[in-house]
């Protein structure tokens, strides 16, 4: 059986009873071990436990800011080397070896906290981020000129120049450029990203105080704050927020921390002025403070305006959370048409309406979507809508049909928009709403008004609109005709053999007198065992031609109730002259109907113009 070797992750209560532990040294280092050999050499006990938090940070929480963790323990390792070698020179052994020596580790301490910076800044970022080198440049170059600003008097000790003339103005840089914002960006503020902003902060107030005041290693007030500051970073290792790392939750965040970290870059020019003062006086003092308050108030408005900003930021997201939800939860589709006529967006409902997802259809035309039965249409209506004119003042409605990526059509009433000329949105905005139900709806109610409900021929009212429609203009060389058929003795097979029977019956005859007639020809049944017939395009050959071959047709005999039955027809015909009626002509035909019964039934009796029979 083997134990896993990964340690279990310390808790952030561990983290706190460290530092606990390093500011409880450090006050008992300041109050009671004398200045001397001994100091140092107690606040190496400090610097190591120090270490031991940033190991923490490394080993077990794996924190994915390696390069700053490992120059922060390299810088607390080299300040612990640096007190153990003051040890002896405070003694008085070899002051000329470890003196130099001790500033030796402090530099190099230094240097680690600006490795440790650059390591904040690039974190996360591509080798080729151009802002990454600018972040990292602005570092170097306003460390520089702090150092160079804050030189040191020529006549102090080495350890008191390295401490004032470089420890100070480095990290009051990595303060203002790097834990300002790490600790006060948007969307990465943790304890530990605080407690690293702390430990600047005590640094800063430890090493100026000094620098204000004078040397006073002794003061109560001063001694403890860079010891101090090493709990913090003990307290920022050791605890859990560690891991969080510092990319940014959302590009907003990002912004808002860029922002941020350009304001506290803007603070080191003043802090360059002031410093600069410290060792010269004179005017340096004013231009110092007066940069500093002009600065400040710049960076106050632009924090007010990246709050204004983020502020229209936050509405706008709203607002385009709203709109996509609303559109997600739209039974319509919404498209948008672009000046060319292709699709630049389909709403979420397109799926449900066309079979594939609104984003299959980017950059197609449009006109591509409708049925061909209908595409003249719709280029009408949106030539109708764009002279209709804008959105808010015309839209054009149509019902047209539009093809399903799995086959056939359906049937959508789209409003077209007048033509959109807008920022971002230059076309028209059209809205899809399936009307197929209501289509289909429509239809069968048309059929039903204009059918008959047994044979599915035309009624008597849709035959004599169609009639109307035939002798609207009639052409003398082809005028239309009207066959008027009269089933014999249709009563008859009902009171012997039944109503079902005589349905069969009249089933029967409409089908045979469909059989016979071309296909613009029209059939018809006006009412009980009486049926219309509707030829287009006739002269006396043909109405007698088609007569004689629905007497022939019918007399056919058909099988109803069970047994063999035969029927014959009186069938009365009429062409039709220039002026002539729908009226007129189907009276004409209805006239030679009872012509043809009074003659002895299975018969025919046809006009010609001018009331001529026709033979």
């Amino acid at each position: 059986m083997t134990s896993s070797t990964t340690p279990a992750p310390v808790s952030a209560r561990a983290a706190w009873w460290h530092a606990g532990v390093v500011v409880l040294v450090a006050a008992v280092v300041v109050t009671a071990v004398p200045l001397g050999p001994a100091r140092p050499a107690a606040e190496i006990v400090i610097f190591l436990l120090g270490v031991a938090g940033t190991v923490t940070a490394l080993r077990r929480h794996r924190t994915p800011q390696v390069l700053a963790w490992r120059a922060l323990t390299t810088c607390l390792a080299l300040f612990a080397a640096s007190c153990a070698v003051e040890v002896p020179a405070l003694a008085g052994v070899l002051p000329g070896v470890f003196g130099p020596l001790e500033s030796a580790f402090d530099i190099a301490a230094y240097a680690a906290v600006v490795v440790a910076a650059i390591g904040v800044l690039r974190g996360g970022r591509r080798s080729r981020d151009l802002a990454a080198w600018a972040d990292t440049a602005t570092l170097l170059l306003a460390g520089a000129l702090a150092v160079l600003a804050l030189r040191g008097d020529e006549h102090a000790g080495v350890s008191r120049h390295v401490e004032m003339g470089i420890g100070t103005p480095l990290v009051t840089v990595v303060l203002l450029i790097v834990c300002v914002p790490l600790a006060m960006g948007r969307g990465r503020r943790s304890v530990s990203s605080l407690a690293l902003l702390a430990a600047g902060i005590l640094t800063v107030a430890g090493y100026s105080g000094r620098i204000v005041l004078g040397p006073m290693r002794e003061s109560v007030f001063l001694d403890p704050l860079p010891l101090l500051a090493v709990a913090a970073i003990t307290l920022a290792g050791r605890h859990p927020a560690v891991t969080m790392g510092r990319r940014p939750d959302s590009d907003q965040d990002a912004a808002s921390s860029r922002v941020l970290g350009l304001g506290a870059a803007l603070l080191i020019s003043p802090a360059l002025l002031l410093l600069w003062s410290i060792g010269h006086g004179g005017v340096g003092y004013v231009l110092g403070a007066g940069s500093s308050l002009l600065t400040g108030l710049a960076l106050w408005r632009l924090l007010a305006l990246n709050r204004e900003r983020e502020r229209v930021r936050a509405a706008l997201a709203a607002s385009e959370s709203r709109m996509q939800l609303l559109l997600a939860n739209a039974a319509d589709v919404i498209a948008i048409i672009d000046n060319t006529g292709a699709i630049s967006y389909m709403s979420p409902a397109a799926e449900s309406l066309l079979g594939r997802p609104g984003s299959e259809y980017i950059g197609r035309a449009a006109i591509e979507l409708a049925d061909p039965r209908d595409q003249a249409r719709l280029r009408a209506a949106v030539a109708e809508a764009g002279a209709a004119g804008t959105e808010a003042t015309g839209f054009v409605d149509t019902d047209i049909r539009i093809e399903h990526s799995a086959g056939g059509s359906r049937w959508v009433e789209a409003r077209i928009s007048g033509k959109v000329d807008a920022v971002g949105l230059h076309g028209w905005v059209v809205n899809l709403r399936e009307v197929t139900d209501r289509k289909l709806f429509e239809q069968e109610l048309r059929r039903q008004a204009t059918t008959d409900p047994l044979t599915g021929l035309l009624n008597r009212a849709a035959f004599n609109e169609r009639l109307t429609e035939a002798t609207a203009a009639i052409d003398a060389g082809s005028p239309p005709a009207v066959l008027f058929v009269d089933v014999d003795d249709f009563k008859s097979v009902n009171d012997t053999l039944g109503h079902a029977a005589g349905d069969e019956l009249l089933l029967t005859v409409a089908a045979r007198l469909s059989a016979d007639v071309r296909g613009g020809d029209v059939v018809a049944r006006l009412g009980g065992d009486e049926f219309a017939l509707l030829l287009s395009d006739a002269d006396g050959g043909r109405i007698r031609d088609v007569s004689d071959r629905l007497l022939a047709a019918l007399r056919e005999p058909v099988e109803l109730a069970g047994r063999p039955v035969t029927v014959t027809a009186s069938i009365g015909g009429a062409l039709a002259e220039p002026g002539c009626t729908a009226e007129r002509l189907l009276h004409r035909a209805d006239t030679a109907m009872y012509a043809a019964k009074r003659a002895g039934k299975d018969s025919r009796a046809l006009l010609g113009t001018a009331e001529a029979a026709l033979l």
